[in-house]
């Protein structure tokens, strides 16, 4: 027998528009029909206010990492951690996640051989793999992984997840001082001193060595990590591109994604070879990036910014959704909601879900606007009440 639910009394965000009372019913976890007005099905789900939007895609988390290692050098339990990230990822209204883990190390350029981030890895993949085998997640989980390209090692990494069942989203990172996130190379080198203790003389060593891999073993794992991405009909991201050069050297080995562009320039450059842009919702929220890189809101205004991810922040989503809404940005609701819904669903070849609409999953979320910030107040995954 079919299960069957309605939701009701609340505006609706769809593709293109926004219905001022509708109703969404739901069978057998799929969306089956939409229409105005309330329901006067019985037992029908009424929200009396609010908006019912489709659930969020996260490609890019850190959340489940911050579970598993809450403190340096501590790692906590990893089924425990992903059960714990799951719970917070669904009452900020994401369904689709893409729990995005980092392999190759940027502390062996510098040194140092205490990467736990990268050690856990393979650990945390099986977690989620067993959560979802037993049913205790409430959102659907995938995998993106960051490969840092400047690890000689990095392939030796990737290659016995390439084609794990989860993967569906790959990026590569150059991390090196002297440009992109690190452009300020003084400052970095006076960070690097203050943090470690090193001499000047170590911190320079340093320093050349891990600029020196990034001319020369990064483009060759960069090349190697995208051609096996291509093989798999996955995705890949470049990430943190400063200037033109770098998106033209992505595009030139079929990147598709420019993650995190710090300037202007990188992200008009992305957009003029078809290039999608992500920005991190933290950046819209706040005003401005943390790092002094280039504004999300800025990107926004001048149609450089196609989809936003939390980064750090999983309840920073909606609210940066709800953000693009506004002053300065002034975009359309609908639209806004498409850079965390439809856009990211469609890049990562996500066609079952990503908008309200019939025959789609039954992925959504409610929220009410509190003092001009929105507030997840229910979550569905596949029609099932998960927050």
């Amino acid at each position: 027998m079919a299960t069957e639910s309605v939701i009701t009394g609340t505006k609706i965000i769809l593709p293109g528009e926004i219905i001022a009372e509708g109703s969404v019913h739901i069978t057998d976890g799929l969306i089956s029909d939409i229409s105005f007005g309330r329901s006067n099905v019985p037992n029908a789900i009424n929200l009396d206010s609010g908006y019912l939007a489709p659930g969020l895609i996260d490609l890019h988390t850190d959340n489940l990492e911050k579970h598993a290692l809450p403190r340096p050098g501590v790692r906590w339990d990893a089924l425990s951690a992903t059960v714990a990230h799951d719970a917070v990822i669904a009452a900020a209204g994401i369904t689709t996640v893409f729990d995005s883990l980092c392999i190759g190390s940027t502390t062996r350029a510098m040194g140092r051989s205490d990467d736990d981030r990268s050690a856990i890895v393979p650990t945390l993949i099986d977690s989620i793999g067993v959560a979802k085998s037993r049913g205790l997640l409430r959102s659907d989980h995938f995998l993106h992984l960051r490969c840092e390209v400047t690890d000689a090692d990095v392939i030796h990494q990737f290659e016995p997840l390439a084609d794990n069942p989860l993967l569906r989203l790959i990026s590569v990172m150059d991390h090196a001082p002297g440009y992109r996130q690190s452009a300020d190379l003084d400052r970095f080198r006076e960070m690097q001193i203050a943090r470690y203790g090193w001499t000047a003389a170590d911190a320079d060593r340093h320093i050349e060595e891990w600029m020196d891999a990034s001319k020369t073993v990064g483009p060759k794992n960069q090349d190697r990590i995208v051609s096996l991405a291509r093989s798999r009909n996955l995705p890949v991201a470049s990430h943190d591109d400063e200037t033109a050069e770098h998106v033209h050297d992505a595009h030139r080995t079929g990147v598709k994604i420019s993650e995190f562009p710090t300037t202007p320039v990188a992200a008009a450059t992305a957009r003029g070879v078809g290039i999608q842009i992500v920005m991190g919702a933290p950046n819209v929220v706040r005003g401005s990036s943390h790092s002094g890189n280039v504004s999300a809101r800025d990107l926004a205004i001048a149609d450089h910014l196609d989809i936003l991810a939390s980064d750090y922040v999983p309840a920073s989503l909606l609210h940066a959704a709800f953000q693009l809404s506004k002053d300065p940005v002034g975009m359309p609701l609908w639209k806004a909601v498409a850079t965390v819904s439809s856009t990211p669903a469609n890049i990562c070849g996500l066609s079952d879900r990503g908008a309200i609409k019939a025959g789609l999953r039954a992925d959504l979320c409610h929220f009410v606007e509190i003092d001009d910030k929105p507030v997840v107040t229910r979550t569905w995954s596949n029609g099932r009440a998960v927050f």
